[in-house]
């Protein structure tokens, strides 16, 4: 599973955790006649729901910025492979390969 999706299931498991236990209180005040409290508890909780979501998306942009980063870099590190094997120095170039593929990698990490 990738980081970003990790990150999303945890920010929506938390989330309908929280809804399901404020639900239970809002059943609890209801049935005690007190529904200015449930609807205040409800509220709440529509609230963070929100909250939780809104916080869900901005890991995923996170997540495309930073991948965004690492196919940059190994988009260098390629380019300085290519250099070193036409230089004649294929011990430079390999290493300069094995970074690239590194970067790539965490780029499929971030968002795959």
């Amino acid at each position: 599973m990738s980081a970003l999706r990790s990150d999303c299931c945890a920010v929506v498991d938390v989330a309908a955790s929280y809804l399901f236990a404020t639900g239970a209180k809002a059943g609890t005040a209801i049935s005690k006649g007190k529904e200015d409290s449930a609807a205040r508890h409800l509220n709440d909780t529509l609230n963070d729901f929100g909250a939780a979501l809104d916080h869900a998306a901005k890991a995923e942009d996170d997540a495309y910025k930073d991948a965004g980063k690492e196919l940059d870099k190994g988009n260098s590190e390629l380019n300085k492979s290519i250099k070193a094997f036409a230089d004649g120095r294929p011990d430079i170039g390999q290493s300069h390969y094995d970074s690239a593929v590194e970067s790539y990698d965490k780029a499929l990490d971030l968002i795959g």
